[in-house]
């Protein structure tokens, strides 16, 4: 067993490694020393001196590829003539003429490249593409912007993930069929190619057989699989049977059935499914996460054959191995994560029964997801015990079937109908009960929680019993500690041209949001025919019609409520009546428990609350609102309006409080009449933080109400070169004669005015490309 214990810690000794060098943090680097102290228990000097030569091999091999993309990484942003290679299973084109996608220059350099097509030719001209092309053009190359909120998904990283760090919009293409240089780049060339053809093949197919057919066999990106049943994500079953390469092993084992009924002997059965594999993985689109199957499937077929005595330790080791060399920042990743940690899961528990198994890949998986989600669904043990054996028995078989036989009609809408039933399963399966929402743990905590169930391994049953109780307590303190926090903040989100804001008081006394934000579209977007599946299923159409309609919220104003422990909020405050204000109320009532929404007397009339708000609101109770409205459980006061209005910029809630020992201000589009209307009727208010009125705009921040204030800071909520010039430099200059200190999303991100007692200070996170981070 030496032997298998030092493959085991080779593996993750190199790669803790690895992944210090691609993204030095703290958690990165404990894991680093964990690991390598570990290697002490090897007890063989030369084993060990053994092992840190082959990890520092391995990291000086890796050192090439992270200089490469360093240099890369600092690129900045130009305008410029390229030429990219460009794959047509890489590229994407929607019903409105974007097209996106990667390409890879002369030397390699891989790239995100983005064009909007002028008309129905040009989007056919895209459409058409079968054959590796070259796009040339002038683009416009900046760097991809990571996440500008505190616990948003950072595109940056995930990017650098897959070597790519630059993104390119063409302001014009040219297109050229690309010929290969040498046999190598031919047979890529012809994978790809066979991949586009699986996949239009796939997008010709009825839904949902034909989303399962992209997502599982074809490892297709643009799927919509996930998008349409987003319950299969949040019930942890794409992490088990699209990530972990189950669906490898299901084929692999369903070859050698069919051999042996053909009397094939195993020697050539194996031989031929060490060439299929390989087939496989390239007609499957090359997939990081895949690979691990690949290699691991390759060694399983040797291991066989030659009588190598590999444990399914050391297999699962050197498929570690070979993934760091070709993707190396794989475990930087949550599906190279749950992969590499579930497939070694199963192989430790191989002699446990079926439920104990269950458990403890939930234990398992349940750090590394709520690493990701901060939130955890009861049921998602449950579903992955009864809905794995169901998916490998039935689903899987039938998506098979009517991918391969859908030129019979029959075979076509019979397996649909299957894969049909299992989808609305797991979405009515996800709609019970059970979505409970946890909160951001820290890194330490989250280290632990992973690490103690691979403890039970190693200790008598007398001690299970304890570990579990360290667990279990571990987890209640935390969570007892993100739901009933000591501080409490006013947060400004990053949502790039509108407003949303929140104010959580401490321990949660009350959950305060101050506008939504919305996604705002300027004039409308022509409808193109392309090579897209048609949808048909209503459920499925209503829920891309509202995805279209939506902004940021559920990307950013979510998943911080989340990492907050926030499911119930109080109060939903709606300045106004614009898009840009609250175009995402749909998403949070629908997400959250909202008590009531507050808005200017006189919107509920308007066509803008009877259609985005009205339907969504089930047991929410609703307040029109002026500065006479008193409200229970609310810690800022209504200012403004007065009368009863049409909820306009005019008519804005204007809300002022203090928190922290400091008074607020804050008024959505409020104008500098309604400005110094407040000041008439209330001449005692003096806000030291004030929000500035509409963006920064001109229209509002009167410069003599101000000066009546005299606040010393201000903040910006507007978007990156804003079209409308916000924030206006007549605001800025009022904030310069007050000598306030001005902090801008545009510049800063989200902005945090955290505070206890009656004590507070800005934190403000400059998230740019050096991701660097500062506290005022």
């Amino acid at each position: 067993m030496i032997r298998v214990r030092f493959h085991f810690l080779l593996a993750v000794v190199g790669a803790s490694w690895v992944t210090v060098l691609y993204r030095p943090n703290a958690v990165t680097i404990v894991l680093a020393v964990i690991f390598s102290l570990s290697v002490l228990t090897l007890r063989d000097f030369r084993r060990i001196c053994l092992l840190f030569l082959l990890a520092l091999i391995l990291i000086g091999y890796s050192l090439i590829g992270y200089r490469s993309l360093s240099m890369e990484e600092g690129q900045i942003a130009q305008q410029k003539n390229v030429e990219l290679l460009v794959f047509p299973d890489q590229l994407q084109v929607s019903e409105h003429g974007f097209v996106r996608g990667q390409g890879q220059d002369e030397r390699g350099q891989r790239f995100l490249l983005a064009y909007q097509a002028k008309n129905q030719e040009d989007v056919d001209r895209f459409t058409s593409i079968s054959f590796p092309t070259k796009m040339s053009g002038l683009v416009k190359q900046v760097p991809i912007l990571g996440a500008t909120n505190d616990y948003q998904f950072d595109f940056h990283q995930f990017w650098k993930t897959q070597r790519v760090t630059q993104q390119t919009t063409f302001q014009s293409v040219t297109l050229a069929r690309a010929h290969a240089q040498n046999p190598l780049q031919a047979f890529f060339f012809f994978s790809h190619r066979l991949h586009a053809t699986a996949g239009r093949w796939a997008n010709q197919l009825p839904n949902p057989l034909g989303d399962y057919a992209g997502a599982l066999l074809l490892g297709m990106k643009g799927t919509m699989l996930y998008e349409n049943n987003p319950k299969i994500a949040e019930l942890g079953l794409i992490h088990l049977f699209a990530l972990s390469g189950l669906h490898v092993s299901f084929l692999a084992k369903q070859f050698r059935q069919l051999t042996r009924r053909l009397r094939i002997t195993r020697e050539v059965a194996d031989g031929l499914l060490a060439v299929l594999l390989v087939m496989f993985y390239f007609f499957t689109g090359s997939l990081a996460v895949l690979f691990r199957a690949l290699v691991a499937g390759e060694l399983r077929i040797v291991n066989r054959n030659f009588s190598c005595q590999w444990y399914p330790v050391t297999i699962w080791s050197w498929s570690l191995l070979a993934s760091l060399v070709f993707y190396p920042q794989i475990l930087l990743t949550l599906g190279g994560q749950l992969s590499f940690a579930l497939t070694l899961a199963i192989i430790l528990t191989a002699r446990y029964n079926y439920w104990l198994r269950g458990f403890f890949l939930s234990a398992v998986s349940f750090p590394i997801i709520l690493a990701q989600q901060f939130a955890w669904n009861i049921w998602q043990t449950m579903a992955n015990i009864l809905v794995v054996p169901l998916f490998s028995a039935i689903v899987l078989p039938a998506t098979l079937i009517g991918y391969f036989g859908a030129w019979l009609s029959v075979v076509k809408e019979s397996t649909n109908v299957v894969i049909n039933l299992f989808d609305r399963f797991v979405y009515w399966f996800g709609q019970l009960p059970g979505y409970v929402v946890i909160g951001a743990f820290s890194w330490p905590v989250l280290l632990f929680l992973f690490i103690l169930p691979w403890l039970f391994f190693r200790v008598k049953w007398q001690l299970k019993s304890f570990l579990t109780l360290c667990w279990c307590a571990l987890f209640i303190l935390n969570y007892a500690w993100i739901h009933w926090p000591k501080e409490g903040e006013w947060t400004t989100f990053d949502i790039v041209q509108g407003d949303a804001a929140v104010l959580i008081e401490p321990k949660h006394r009350s959950v305060m949001m101050i506008d939504t934000g919305g996604k705002v579209t300027f004039g409308s977007h022509p409808v193109y025919q392309t090579a897209n599946r048609i949808e048909t299923r209503p459920r499925v159409l209503e829920q891309k019609k509202l995805k279209e309609q939506e902004g940021l919220a559920q990307s950013v104003i979510i998943p911080y409520l989340h990492a907050r422990g926030i499911a119930h909020i109080d109060t939903i405050s709606l300045s106004h009546q614009d898009q840009d204000h609250i175009g995402d109320t749909r998403v949070l009532l629908e997400n959250f428990r909202v008590d009531r929404v507050v808005m200017p007397a006189g919107m509920a009339e308007l066509p803008a609350y009877q259609r985005k708000i009205k339907p969504y609101l089930k047991n929410t109770k609703v307040v029109e609102a002026t500065d006479r409205t008193k409200l229970t459980n609310c810690p800022l006061t209504i200012r403004y309006p007065f009368d009863s209005g049409l909820a306009g910029n005019d008519d804005s809630l204007a809300w002022t409080g203090r928190i922290g020992g400091t008074e607020i201000y804050t008024a959505g589009d409020l104008d500098r009449s309604g400005e110094q209307k407040i000041l008439d009727k209330y001449p005692f208010l003096a806000p030291k933080i004030v929000k500035f009125g509409h963006h920064g705009s001109r229209t509002a921040t009167d410069p003599n109400v101000f000066d009546v204030w005299q606040p010393r800071i201000g903040i910006v909520s507007a978007g990156r070169d804003s079209r409308y010039g916000h924030p206006h430099q007549e605001v800025l200059d009022v904030a310069n004669h007050e000598r306030m200190i001005v902090y801008s999303t545009q510049v800063q991100g989200m902005l945090r005015y955290v505070y206890q007692k009656n004590q507070g200070h800005f934190e403000v996170s400059r998230h740019d490309i050096t991701k660097s981070k500062g506290t005022n």
